[in-house]
Protein backbone atom coordinates (compact mmCIF):
# COMPACT_ATOMS: atom_id res chain seq x y z
CA UNK A 1 0.00 0.00 0.00
CA UNK A 2 3.03 2.59 0.86
CA UNK A 3 4.31 1.64 -2.57
CA UNK A 4 0.99 2.22 -4.33
CA UNK A 5 0.17 5.36 -2.55
CA UNK A 6 3.86 7.06 -3.16
CA UNK A 7 2.98 6.11 -7.24
CA UNK A 8 -0.07 8.07 -7.45
CA UNK A 9 1.60 11.01 -5.37
CA UNK A 10 4.56 10.51 -8.35
CA UNK A 11 1.81 10.57 -11.11
CA UNK A 12 -0.05 13.69 -10.12
CA UNK A 13 3.33 15.67 -9.06
CA UNK A 14 4.65 14.37 -12.90
CA UNK A 15 1.49 14.29 -14.89
CA UNK A 16 0.57 17.34 -17.20
CA UNK A 17 -1.71 19.43 -16.65
CA UNK A 18 -4.09 18.54 -19.42
CA UNK A 19 -4.27 14.35 -18.01
CA UNK A 20 -5.20 16.55 -14.31
CA UNK A 21 -7.93 19.06 -15.62
CA UNK A 22 -7.82 22.36 -15.43
CA UNK A 23 -5.54 23.54 -13.02
CA UNK A 24 -5.34 26.96 -10.85
CA UNK A 25 -2.34 25.97 -8.87
CA UNK A 26 -0.25 28.65 -10.61
CA UNK A 27 -3.01 31.29 -9.17
CA UNK A 28 -1.68 32.27 -5.33
CA UNK A 29 -1.99 35.42 -3.38
CA UNK A 30 1.30 36.97 -4.47
CA UNK A 31 0.85 39.78 -6.95
CA UNK A 32 2.90 38.31 -9.49
CA UNK A 33 0.14 35.51 -9.91
CA UNK A 34 -2.22 38.21 -11.61
CA UNK A 35 -1.65 37.27 -15.40
CA UNK A 36 -2.20 33.29 -14.01
CA UNK A 37 -5.85 34.75 -12.39
CA UNK A 38 -6.55 36.29 -15.56
CA UNK A 39 -5.84 32.91 -17.94
CA UNK A 40 -8.14 31.03 -15.35
CA UNK A 41 -10.94 33.51 -16.09
CA UNK A 42 -10.43 33.15 -19.76
CA UNK A 43 -10.72 29.36 -19.38
CA UNK A 44 -13.87 29.84 -17.24
CA UNK A 45 -15.59 32.12 -19.92
CA UNK A 46 -14.56 30.13 -22.87
CA UNK A 47 -15.86 27.01 -20.77
CA UNK A 48 -19.59 28.56 -19.73
CA UNK A 49 -19.80 30.28 -23.28
CA UNK A 50 -22.50 28.72 -25.14
CA UNK A 51 -23.05 31.22 -28.43
CA UNK A 52 -20.55 33.07 -30.56
CA UNK A 53 -17.12 33.11 -30.64
CA UNK A 54 -13.79 31.70 -28.33
CA UNK A 55 -12.01 34.57 -26.49
CA UNK A 56 -8.61 35.16 -25.75
CA UNK A 57 -6.53 37.26 -23.31
CA UNK A 58 -5.21 40.27 -24.51
CA UNK A 59 -4.34 42.26 -21.43
CA UNK A 60 -4.54 42.44 -17.81
CA UNK A 61 -5.41 46.18 -17.05
CA UNK A 62 -5.36 45.61 -13.60
CA UNK A 63 -5.42 43.46 -10.36
CA UNK A 64 -6.31 43.78 -6.69
CA UNK A 65 -5.23 41.31 -3.77
CA UNK A 66 -7.69 41.18 -0.41
CA UNK A 67 -6.39 38.66 3.05
CA UNK A 68 -8.77 36.17 3.94
CA UNK A 69 -9.50 34.14 6.27
CA UNK A 70 -7.68 30.86 4.50
CA UNK A 71 -5.96 32.73 1.72
CA UNK A 72 -7.20 35.55 -0.50
CA UNK A 73 -9.71 37.47 -3.08
CA UNK A 74 -8.76 38.48 -6.40
CA UNK A 75 -9.91 40.89 -8.30
CA UNK A 76 -9.13 41.43 -12.37
CA UNK A 77 -9.79 43.88 -15.04
CA UNK A 78 -8.86 42.52 -18.02
CA UNK A 79 -9.39 42.46 -22.19
CA UNK A 80 -10.13 40.06 -23.96
CA UNK A 81 -10.15 39.76 -27.76
CA UNK A 82 -12.43 37.80 -29.79
CA UNK A 83 -10.96 34.75 -31.86
CA UNK A 84 -12.22 32.66 -34.77
CA UNK A 85 -13.50 29.44 -33.41
CA UNK A 86 -16.71 29.15 -32.49
CA UNK A 87 -17.68 28.06 -29.44
CA UNK A 88 -18.41 24.65 -30.88
CA UNK A 89 -15.05 24.15 -32.25
CA UNK A 90 -13.38 21.55 -30.78
CA UNK A 91 -9.70 23.23 -30.99
CA UNK A 92 -8.37 24.76 -27.48
CA UNK A 93 -8.65 28.54 -27.40
CA UNK A 94 -5.02 29.04 -26.91
CA UNK A 95 -4.83 28.02 -30.72
CA UNK A 96 -7.37 29.82 -32.16
CA UNK A 97 -6.43 32.95 -33.80
CA UNK A 98 -8.52 36.37 -33.06
CA UNK A 99 -9.99 38.86 -36.11
CA UNK A 100 -7.56 40.94 -38.09
CA UNK A 101 -8.36 44.48 -37.99
CA UNK A 102 -10.49 44.55 -41.10
CA UNK A 103 -12.17 41.23 -40.52
CA UNK A 104 -14.48 43.00 -37.86
CA UNK A 105 -13.54 41.39 -34.74
CA UNK A 106 -14.64 42.32 -30.71
CA UNK A 107 -13.20 42.77 -27.97
CA UNK A 108 -14.38 42.03 -23.97
CA UNK A 109 -13.62 44.38 -21.12
CA UNK A 110 -14.52 42.06 -18.21
CA UNK A 111 -14.14 42.53 -14.52
CA UNK A 112 -13.62 39.31 -12.55
CA UNK A 113 -13.52 38.12 -8.80
CA UNK A 114 -11.50 35.12 -7.94
CA UNK A 115 -10.92 33.37 -3.89
CA UNK A 116 -8.09 31.74 -3.59
CA UNK A 117 -8.66 29.08 -0.45
CA UNK A 118 -6.25 26.68 0.68
CA UNK A 119 -4.19 26.78 -2.26
CA UNK A 120 -7.13 26.76 -4.56
CA UNK A 121 -8.39 29.09 -6.83
CA UNK A 122 -12.19 29.48 -8.25
CA UNK A 123 -13.55 32.05 -10.39
CA UNK A 124 -16.81 33.30 -8.49
CA UNK A 125 -18.26 36.35 -10.62
CA UNK A 126 -17.45 38.11 -14.01
CA UNK A 127 -19.43 40.72 -15.75
CA UNK A 128 -17.85 42.34 -19.46
CA UNK A 129 -18.72 44.56 -21.64
CA UNK A 130 -18.23 43.61 -25.16
CA UNK A 131 -18.31 45.54 -28.11
CA UNK A 132 -16.84 45.50 -31.95
CA UNK A 133 -13.04 46.74 -32.45
CA UNK A 134 -13.00 49.08 -34.49
CA UNK A 135 -16.28 49.91 -34.37
CA UNK A 136 -18.48 50.99 -37.55
CA UNK A 137 -17.98 54.91 -36.54
CA UNK A 138 -14.42 54.38 -36.03
CA UNK A 139 -13.56 52.91 -38.89
CA UNK A 140 -15.18 55.28 -41.05
CA UNK A 141 -12.94 57.74 -40.13
CA UNK A 142 -9.84 56.20 -41.73
CA UNK A 143 -11.47 54.02 -44.23
CA UNK A 144 -14.76 54.74 -45.96
CA UNK A 145 -15.20 51.96 -48.25
CA UNK A 146 -14.42 49.24 -45.55
CA UNK A 147 -17.23 46.37 -44.52
CA UNK A 148 -19.28 47.51 -41.93
CA UNK A 149 -20.47 45.47 -39.62
CA UNK A 150 -24.59 44.81 -39.69
CA UNK A 151 -26.85 43.42 -36.87
CA UNK A 152 -26.66 39.48 -36.31
CA UNK A 153 -31.02 39.83 -36.75
CA UNK A 154 -29.98 41.87 -40.02
CA UNK A 155 -33.37 40.19 -42.25
CA UNK A 156 -31.36 39.90 -45.32
CA UNK A 157 -28.27 38.02 -43.44
CA UNK A 158 -31.35 35.71 -41.57
CA UNK A 159 -32.52 34.51 -44.71
CA UNK A 160 -29.31 33.89 -46.67
CA UNK A 161 -28.90 31.59 -43.56
CA UNK A 162 -31.78 30.14 -44.18
CA UNK A 163 -31.26 29.23 -47.33
CA UNK A 164 -27.59 28.53 -46.71
CA UNK A 165 -29.16 25.73 -44.27
CA UNK A 166 -31.54 24.45 -46.70
CA UNK A 167 -28.91 23.97 -49.27
CA UNK A 168 -26.31 22.61 -47.14
CA UNK A 169 -29.08 19.72 -46.16
CA UNK A 170 -29.80 18.99 -49.97
CA UNK A 171 -26.26 18.75 -50.94
CA UNK A 172 -26.38 15.54 -49.20
CA UNK A 173 -23.37 15.51 -46.67
CA UNK A 174 -24.54 14.57 -43.50
CA UNK A 175 -26.24 11.44 -42.22
CA UNK A 176 -28.99 13.99 -40.31
CA UNK A 177 -30.36 16.98 -41.06
CA UNK A 178 -28.93 19.97 -39.69
CA UNK A 179 -30.62 23.34 -38.10
CA UNK A 180 -29.36 26.56 -37.87
CA UNK A 181 -27.89 27.19 -34.60
CA UNK A 182 -27.36 30.82 -34.81
CA UNK A 183 -25.77 33.42 -37.31
CA UNK A 184 -22.33 34.88 -35.52
CA UNK A 185 -20.93 37.46 -37.72
CA UNK A 186 -22.29 39.66 -40.33
CA UNK A 187 -20.91 42.87 -42.40
CA UNK A 188 -21.35 44.38 -45.56
CA UNK A 189 -20.00 46.27 -48.51
CA UNK A 190 -20.78 48.13 -51.35
CA UNK A 191 -18.10 46.71 -54.55
CA UNK A 192 -18.72 49.20 -57.40
CA UNK A 193 -18.06 46.14 -59.76
CA UNK A 194 -20.76 44.41 -57.55
CA UNK A 195 -22.59 46.51 -55.75
CA UNK A 196 -23.84 45.00 -52.10
CA UNK A 197 -22.61 42.61 -50.68
CA UNK A 198 -23.01 40.60 -47.30
CA UNK A 199 -20.71 38.19 -46.22
CA UNK A 200 -22.07 36.40 -43.06
CA UNK A 201 -20.89 33.25 -40.98
CA UNK A 202 -23.33 30.91 -39.46
CA UNK A 203 -23.29 27.38 -37.05
CA UNK A 204 -25.58 24.75 -37.95
CA UNK A 205 -26.29 22.27 -35.20
CA UNK A 206 -27.32 18.12 -36.22
CA UNK A 207 -31.20 17.41 -35.03
CA UNK A 208 -32.79 13.99 -34.57
CA UNK A 209 -33.63 13.40 -38.29
CA UNK A 210 -32.32 11.33 -40.25
CA UNK A 211 -31.63 12.06 -43.85
CA UNK A 212 -33.66 9.16 -45.26
CA UNK A 213 -36.60 10.36 -42.63
CA UNK A 214 -39.42 10.97 -45.29
CA UNK A 215 -40.57 14.56 -43.68
CA UNK A 216 -38.96 17.45 -43.82
CA UNK A 217 -36.19 19.39 -41.40
CA UNK A 218 -39.06 21.96 -40.26
CA UNK A 219 -39.85 19.97 -37.13
CA UNK A 220 -36.71 18.14 -36.41
CA UNK A 221 -35.20 18.98 -32.86
CA UNK A 222 -31.25 19.91 -32.61
CA UNK A 223 -29.54 17.48 -30.36
CA UNK A 224 -27.78 18.07 -27.24
CA UNK A 225 -24.87 20.00 -27.32
CA UNK A 226 -22.65 17.29 -26.33
CA UNK A 227 -24.37 14.41 -27.87
CA UNK A 228 -24.75 16.81 -31.68
CA UNK A 229 -22.46 17.65 -34.79
CA UNK A 230 -21.91 20.80 -35.90
CA UNK A 231 -21.01 22.84 -38.88
CA UNK A 232 -19.52 26.59 -39.60
CA UNK A 233 -20.48 28.17 -42.50
CA UNK A 234 -19.38 31.13 -44.24
CA UNK A 235 -21.88 33.08 -47.03
CA UNK A 236 -21.81 35.57 -49.57
CA UNK A 237 -25.14 37.59 -50.78
CA UNK A 238 -25.04 39.87 -53.39
CA UNK A 239 -27.80 41.76 -53.61
CA UNK A 240 -27.93 43.20 -56.98
CA UNK A 241 -28.15 39.79 -58.28
CA UNK A 242 -30.20 38.02 -55.84
CA UNK A 243 -27.64 35.42 -55.23
CA UNK A 244 -25.98 33.16 -52.96
CA UNK A 245 -22.24 32.01 -53.02
CA UNK A 246 -21.42 29.22 -50.69
CA UNK A 247 -21.81 27.82 -48.10
CA UNK A 248 -18.33 26.81 -47.21
CA UNK A 249 -18.85 24.77 -44.08
CA UNK A 250 -16.46 22.72 -42.24
CA UNK A 251 -17.45 20.31 -39.99
CA UNK A 252 -16.48 19.44 -36.09
CA UNK A 253 -17.55 15.50 -34.78
CA UNK A 254 -19.27 14.74 -31.55
CA UNK A 255 -17.89 14.82 -28.69
CA UNK A 256 -17.06 11.31 -26.91
CA UNK A 257 -20.14 10.40 -25.38
CA UNK A 258 -21.10 7.64 -23.88
CA UNK A 259 -23.21 4.89 -26.52
CA UNK A 260 -26.34 4.75 -26.28
CA UNK A 261 -28.11 1.34 -25.18
CA UNK A 262 -29.43 -0.58 -28.77
CA UNK A 263 -32.59 0.81 -30.07
CA UNK A 264 -32.21 4.28 -28.32
CA UNK A 265 -33.21 7.29 -29.41
CA UNK A 266 -30.91 10.61 -29.17
CA UNK A 267 -31.79 12.85 -26.40
CA UNK A 268 -33.36 16.78 -27.38
CA UNK A 269 -32.70 19.42 -25.41
CA UNK A 270 -35.37 21.38 -27.08
CA UNK A 271 -34.88 24.94 -27.09
CA UNK A 272 -32.18 26.40 -29.02
CA UNK A 273 -29.65 28.77 -26.78
CA UNK A 274 -30.84 31.82 -28.06
CA UNK A 275 -34.67 31.00 -27.59
CA UNK A 276 -33.70 30.26 -23.60
CA UNK A 277 -34.80 32.53 -21.04
CA UNK A 278 -31.50 32.27 -20.04
CA UNK A 279 -30.35 34.08 -23.39
CA UNK A 280 -33.24 36.98 -22.71
CA UNK A 281 -31.87 36.99 -19.03
CA UNK A 282 -28.44 37.92 -20.27
CA UNK A 283 -29.47 40.82 -22.70
CA UNK A 284 -31.46 41.87 -20.22
CA UNK A 285 -28.40 42.33 -17.67
CA UNK A 286 -26.33 44.01 -20.58
CA UNK A 287 -25.60 48.01 -19.80
CA UNK A 288 -25.24 48.29 -23.54
CA UNK A 289 -25.79 45.25 -25.82
CA UNK A 290 -24.20 45.45 -29.36
CA UNK A 291 -26.36 44.01 -31.92
CA UNK A 292 -23.76 43.38 -33.60
CA UNK A 293 -21.47 41.00 -31.80
CA UNK A 294 -22.36 38.03 -29.48
CA UNK A 295 -21.62 39.38 -25.95
CA UNK A 296 -20.06 37.74 -22.60
CA UNK A 297 -23.10 36.77 -20.30
CA UNK A 298 -22.67 37.83 -16.64
CA UNK A 299 -21.80 35.21 -14.29
CA UNK A 300 -23.01 33.93 -12.14
CA UNK A 301 -26.95 34.39 -13.14
CA UNK A 302 -28.03 37.27 -11.40
CA UNK A 303 -31.37 38.44 -10.27
CA UNK A 304 -33.09 41.88 -10.70
CA UNK A 305 -31.51 43.42 -6.92
CA UNK A 306 -27.76 42.89 -8.96
CA UNK A 307 -28.92 44.58 -12.23
CA UNK A 308 -27.82 47.90 -11.03
CA UNK A 309 -24.33 46.75 -9.75
CA UNK A 310 -23.65 45.14 -13.00
CA UNK A 311 -24.79 48.28 -15.19
CA UNK A 312 -22.31 50.66 -12.92
CA UNK A 313 -19.66 47.93 -13.33
CA UNK A 314 -20.16 48.37 -17.04
CA UNK A 315 -20.42 51.63 -17.39
CA UNK A 316 -17.19 52.31 -14.83
CA UNK A 317 -15.36 49.55 -17.94
CA UNK A 318 -16.47 51.79 -20.61
CA UNK A 319 -14.39 54.76 -19.23
CA UNK A 320 -11.46 52.80 -18.48
CA UNK A 321 -11.40 50.27 -21.13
Amino acid sequence: MPAQLLAAMLFCALAPRTLLGESSSAVTCDQGSAEAAANLVVRHINRHHKHGFKFRLRQVQSSKYQQIPGGCRVDVHVKLVQTKCHFTNPKPFEQCQPFERLERGAVATCWANLRVTWGAATVTRYDCATRPDPTNEDLLKTCANCSILLPLSEPTAVKAAQEAVGKYNRGGGHPSYMALLEVTHVMTRYIPSTGWVTWLELALVETNCPREAAHTFAPCTPLCPDRASHAYCKVAYYYKQKAMRGPECETYPRNSSPRLPAGAAEPTCGLLYHESPEARACEERLADHQPAVHPICPFPPVGPLQRQWYRWRQQEQWVKG
